[in-house]
Parts: C-alpha cells; structure tokens; sequence
C-alpha cells in the first residue's frame, strides 16, 4: 500500500505544479516547491517577479489556494511567493522566455533567439550554457543545439556538483510543437568540492574560432 501511497502523492504534487504554473505563467515561474509540514501543505512559488504577484495577483493565489483544497479534499494548502535572484541564470525563466519570443517573432528567428539568451546569460556570469531547440521549425522536424565556444559544460557524473541547471519547455504552434531545453553553469568557487580557478579554459574547438561565435547542430528531433 505504502508505493501506491507514494505515487499518489507524487501525481498530486505534479498536478498542483502543473495548475499553478498555467496559473501565474505570464509572470514567470521559475520552480514550484510542495512541502508537507505538521501544519498541513505548503506550496512555494519562485519568481522574478515576487511584488507582481502578491499586489497584481493576490486575488489569484487566495482562489488557487482554495480550488487545491477542495481538488484534493483537505485544508487550503499556505502559498508562499520568493523572489529568484537572477532570471537570466534560472533555466526554466530563460527557456519561458525562449519560448514566448519564438512565438512571437516566428520559429525562423530561433537562431537570433537563442544567440541573444545565450549572450544575456554569459554577461550575467553563467560559466557555460547550452541550448537545445527541436520540432517542427523549418519545413520538417530538426534538432539544433547552440553553445558558446570555451564555455564550461559537464556531461557526465554528479553533474549537480558542477552548478549545473536544467530546464524544458515545450511550445505548442500550429505547425507542431517544440521543445526547448535550457541547461546553464551556474557561477560556482568550486567544481566536485575542488576550488577552480577563475582564469580556467575549456577545451575549444581548435579551429580558430572565435570565443563570440557559436556552433549549431543538427540531427534528430529533440523528445
């Protein structure tokens, strides 16, 4: 009984993420955190944009409050807003963000897009980043993934030690949907526990390209 306990715990946690990020998503929602306390559930909504929240939409959390208690028939869970320390260094801000201006500006500036997010998230002390955008963009499915050369990117092990963040997004358009993933190197003094140098290279591509400049991929469809 106890694993069935369990999943059913975990579909309710997912399902009240999935409620209050269509909730407050023009607001940018960076992490959505379910806490059981001895005082009943609490749900924690991180944000960029905090004071938005609680002076535009504080109406909406009282409802959202509400509806989540009758759904899962117990006590109002207590919402909390805090506000995230950098939007252009949160993952799932940034692929929001991917996401709006492709469907804004058309899935042909998915280039333009992600150079400019790649740009905004260096300058705001991002020791790596890479981007992965797939779907239906041109005139069939294609997978494209853009990095900066000399930009900092673990692949394998406890990549958790190195700062690393990920995010995914998915857009749905007319002409098929698209899926954006966003990881990002979080400025970090150590890698593994092991202090780094800030001067440290990464392997380039040795070829002469410029540290500006940026490679793109293409193969499969992203999942």
């Amino acid at each position: 009984m106890l694993p069935k306990k369990l999943i059913a715990n975990k579909v309710n946690d997912e399902t009240a993420r999935e409620y209050l990020f269509k909730k407050f998503s023009r607001f940018g929602i960076s992490d959505i955190r379910i806490e059981k306390t001895p005082l009943g559930m609490k749900i924690v909504i991180k944000t960029p944009k905090p004071g938005a929240i609680i002076t535009r939409a504080n109406q909406i959390l009282r409802e959202s409050s509400k509806e989540l208690g009758e759904y899962f028939n117990q006590e109002s869970p207590r919402i909390e807003v805090e506000g995230s320390q950098n939007p252009n260094l949160d993952p799932a801000i940034v692929a929001d963000s991917i996401a709006f201006k492709i469907a804004k500006y058309g899935p042909m500036k998915y280039k333009v897009v992600a150079h400019k997010a790649m740009d905004s998230i260096m300058a705001a002390g991002a020791k790596g980043v890479e981007i992965e955008i797939g779907g239906v963009i041109k005139e069939r499915a294609a997978h494209f993934k853009f990095r900066p050369t000399g930009s900092v990117m673990p692949k394998t092990g406890q990549v958790e030690f190195f700062g690393v963040r990920s995010a995914k997004k998915q857009l749905v358009l007319k002409r098929g949907s698209i899926g954006i993933k966003v990881t990002i190197v979080v400025p970090t003094e150590n890698i593994g526990g092991v202090k780094i140098n800030d001067g440290r290279e990464s392997e380039g591509l040795g070829n002469g390209t410029s540290e500006n400049e940026h490679k793109e991929d293409a193969g499969a469809p992203a999942s």
